[in-house]
């Protein structure tokens, strides 16, 4: 998935010379070709702007590829300012958040040719803007999924300084683990639609792994920030759910059965706590290694 996602936005930049987008039958700043087939209400994309497009390519009539059956979802965009002649950045800033715009593209301008085509070919670029990501807006609309969700499952949650909320339904009678402790944790994790996709006790889920849980030193990013944040706020011996917003997960960026934007939902236990060493000092620049 995330390899096929790759190669989607790779074709998207070997177009980036050729394109453009706009409002209504007119001609980007670069005198390419688009229609808008229907005009958004949202704000004008700027640039700067992260663009959440869903993408169609065809060549003349036939369908090459689908960005939401490849990357199961909108892809994300950032909108820069545009370098050459048939940018698509100079397209895309004429464009708001709703509109849907196909961009009409001679093969023969096109500075590679892709193998299927031939002379006098048009590729056509259809891009539908979902809408622009900031951090801020994807949080305001993953604490009221994560709202929803813990009412309709009456989960009473605490929400620590990060923003993980957290539901502890049974309280351990052990300390909190500290930044560097290694801590030991079962967990089952699921989509907020209830679909599992990762278990330390569901040996299905992982074919050959054994029933065991987890070892990870905690605060050192080796896991998600969500995880690490979900996880201090447990006492040893605690069982949990850990109700994490996509920005504290995998963000814009789908992670195998796991969508973009993404709120997860895990069912933890906090099985043990290995204390680890103090953190030392930093020490001053002049004893640092290579200095």
């Amino acid at each position: 998935m995330k390899k096929n996602k790759q190669l989607l936005v790779a074709a998207l930049g070997l177009f980036l010379a050729s394109c453009g987008a706009g409002g209504g039958a007119k001609k980007t700043p670069g005198g390419v070709d688009f229609v808008v087939h229907k005009s958004g209400s949202g704000a004008q994309l700027k640039l700067g702007d992260t663009v959440l497009l869903n993408i169609i390519q065809s060549l003349n009539d036939s369908v090459i590829v689908e960005s939401r059956k490849v990357a199961g979802g909108p892809v994300p965009f950032v909108i820069s300012k545009s370098v050459n002649k048939y940018d698509l950045m100079d397209g895309l800033v004429m464009l708001k958040e709703g509109d849907s715009a196909t961009f009409t593209i001679p093969i023969d301008s096109l500075p590679q040719r892709p193998p299927m085509a031939k002379k006098g070919d048009k590729l056509n670029l259809t891009f539908v803007v979902v809408g622009t990501y900031t951090g801020a807006k994807q949080k305001a609309a993953d604490d009221k999924i994560i709202a929803e969700y813990a009412k309709t499952n009456k989960l009473n949650t605490t929400t620590t300084p990060e923003g993980v909320y957290v539901a502890v339904s049974q309280q351990g009678a052990g300390e909190k683990p500290q930044v560097g402790d290694t801590v030991v944790v079962h967990y089952t994790g699921k989509l907020i639609n209830g679909t599992v996709f990762d278990s330390s006790l569901d040996t299905t889920l992982r074919p050959g792994a054994k029933v065991e849980p987890i070892r990870f030193p905690l605060g050192r990013g080796f896991v998600i920030k969500g995880w690490d944040a979900g996880i201090a706020a447990l006492n040893k011996g605690s069982k949990a759910t850990l109700l994490i917003p996509s920005t504290l997960g995998y963000g814009l960026q789908a992670s195998g059965p796991i969508p973009a934007n993404s709120v997860l939902v895990f069912d933890v236990q906090l099985v043990d706590i290995v204390k680890g060493k103090p953190e030392a000092p930093a020490a001053p620049a002049a004893l640092q290694q290579g200095k």
